[in-house]
This record gives structure tokens, sequence and C-alpha cells, in this order.
């Protein structure tokens, strides 16, 4: 399974991540509409969004168990792997959300290995073809988040031109913030695609006690705003968090929500 972005190799792309994980808890505040700490009634103390990247290359135990985990996160499947379509359809029938993990030009050469991959060099056609492919695969997708897109996310006519295909298709967008100068969010405002912004990646390391601490970050976000966005990936630490703390914090009054209720 390819590694995802948030793993740099060296110092200069470890600054990156790190400026983007801090940017985008600042502009989560900035973004998105304050809510009260406390409960009142039946409003949740907070409401969570949870995607989970990188299906599609294996079918195994531990990707049945995430589609079984909740019905209230969403799966991300990169398009043209060998289970994709497969993993789409079971997803489906499990009544849980898929969006196109579409993988997306990198700072980091050795993630650029996709043929399929979104760069600056295509013209408005071409991302257009690419698009509509990946969403024929998975008809049942909603929208699409990138993966990697450190280098994409930051091309302004790269963004209109994904902007463009997926208004559309009437599909929606979640730029995983893989670089603070990302143009993906205001882009698809521009457009009229409805958009999210992650805020947090819950295990770029893959250790209990990170992810258990990302996940408590974003727990405290929900509390200050609407909607709070959180990144995962298909590992089994992650899924072993998730199952542990995902209904303690229902019981506690927090709400899990899917993407395609989570964007504006």
């Amino acid at each position: 399974m390819p590694a995802a972005e948030s793993h740099p190799g060296n110092n200069t792309p470890i600054i990156r991540i790190l400026l983007a994980l801090l940017t985008g808890v600042g502009l989560g505040y900035l973004l998105f509409y304050p809510s009260n700490f406390i409960s009142e009634g039946n409003k949740p103390k907070g409401k969570i969004c949870l995607v989970i990247d990188d299906f599609g290359f294996v079918h195994n135990q531990l990707v049945e168990e995430f589609i079984t985990l909740d019905a209230n996160i969403t799966l991300a499947v990169i398009p043209s792997a060998p289970y994709s379509k497969v993993i789409g359809e079971l997803a489906e029938d499990g009544g849980v959300e898929t969006i196109i993990h579409m993988p997306m030009e990198s700072y980091e050469e050795e993630y650029n290995r996709y043929t399929n991959s979104l760069h600056e060099r295509l013209n408005e056609q071409l991302v257009e073809e690419m698009i509509r492919s990946a969403f024929e695969e998975i008809p049942t997708a909603v929208g699409m988040n990138n993966h990697q897109g450190s280098k994409a996310t930051e091309n302004l006519q790269l963004m209109k031109n994904i902007a463009r295909s997926l208004k559309k298709l009437d599909k929606i967008f979640l730029d995983s913030f893989t670089n603070p100068e990302s143009r993906g969010y205001i882009t698809m405002r521009r457009y009229g695609v409805p958009v999210q912004l992650r805020q947090v990646f819950l295990d770029h390391e893959e250790n209990r006690q990170s992810i258990k601490a990302n996940l408590d970050s974003l727990v405290m976000l929900s509390h200050s705003m609407d909607i709070a966005v959180g990144i995962g990936h298909v590992k089994p630490v992650t899924l072993e968090v998730l199952k542990e703390e995902i209904p303690k914090l229902k019981r506690e009054g927090y709400e899990f929500i899917a993407l395609s209720r989570a964007v504006r």
C-alpha cells in the first residue's frame, strides 16, 4: 500500500506537512461558525467528520472491518487500484459513503507514480476525462479528495479545472490540505462546489498514543467549530483506536457525520 503524503522523508517535506497541519487547524477556526461548548438538550457536544483514505489496493479483513466500523464515516477509494470497484460496491451495500481519493501531483517525486494523477501539465479536457473515468469506475462516490497533491493543489489553474469538472458532475470536494498553500478550498467555493477542509491527520505517526492525541484534538475542535474534519488511513492501529473511541464519544454526546453532510 502506498505511503500517505503525510509521511515525509526529509526535513523540507516535514516542515511543509507541519505547516499544513497547523494552518488547517487555524483556518478551521476562521472558516466555520463557532458553536457552544455545552450540549443543550439534544444538541450534540460536537460534530465530527471522519474520512478514511487509501482504499483500493487490498481487500482483506482490515478493509471489511473499516466498512462495518460506523455508517457515518466516509471511505476514500483510489481509482484504478485492483479492488477499487469492489470496495465501492461493498461500501454501498453496507450503507457507507465513498468518495474518490484522486491521485494528484506531489512535490515528493517518490509519490508521483500514478498514471491517473492530476498534474499541472493537463489541459481542462484531460482533467475532466480523468475525473469522469474515476466516477464511472466508482459511480456511487459522492465526491473527491486529493491523494498526495502538495504540488497540484497550489496550482490555481488546475484547481479551477477540477472545480469545473466536479460542478458538472454535481460532486463534492474535500481538500486534504497537504500543503498550506493549497487553493483547493477557496477555488471550490468560488465555483459553487460543496467543499470541506481537513483539520487533523489522525495517523501521520503510526502509534496509539499519537492517534488518540490527534483524535482528542479533533474532538476539542468540534467544540468551537460547526464540524471538525479528520483524515485517517487504512491501518490496523487506526482501526483499533477508532473501534474503541467512537462508541465512547457517541455515549458522551458527540455526533459523527458523513462528508456529504459536512460540506457547505
